[in-house]
């Protein structure tokens, strides 16, 4: 019984060998640089405008932590202007409903050009964010999150 086990694997070693070497990419890649780190906007929403800081950055990921200190809740739009300068807004993050003293948190990727940050309704003006250029790779940086 032994003997006829240890046949049949020596048998199947060849076999498991050809399997192994057909797994596997068959085409090469080329590295990719990693995203810069996720930069943190802060942002207050306030009865009579909406703060942000920092409010020049440079293109990346960005999570943006909105806090609502009016008296009642808040819906947040974060989107980029058109570059034709009319009013339309592309939304690239909306968050829920942020109950007053409470804080909420989006995240969004940004490029170039000018981005609103705007309440529902026309009580409080929009907040603008320049973006200009890109921030550097996170590609040798180490003991990142």
């Amino acid at each position: 019984m032994l003997r006829a086990t240890r046949k049949t694997s020596l048998a199947l070693l060849p076999l498991a060998a050809l399997a192994f070497t057909s797994c596997g990419a068959q085409e090469r890649t080329a590295n990719e640089l990693r995203p810069p780190m996720p930069i943190q906007l802060n942002a207050s929403v306030m009865p009579k405008r909406i703060s942000i800081s920092p409010n020049r950055i440079g293109g990346g990921p960005v999570v943006l932590i909105v806090s609502n200190l009016t008296a009642s809740d808040q819906r947040v739009t974060f989107g980029a202007n058109s570059p034709s300068g009319t009013s339309d807004l592309r939304i690239d993050s909306q968050s829920a409903t942020i109950e007053p003293n409470d804080t909420a948190s989006m995240k969004a990727n940004v490029t170039d050009g000018t981005y609103s940050l705007s309440v529902e309704g026309d009580s409080i003006p929009a907040s603008i964010i320049s973006v200009a250029g890109e921030r550097p790779s996170a590609q040798n940086d180490l003991m990142l999150p």
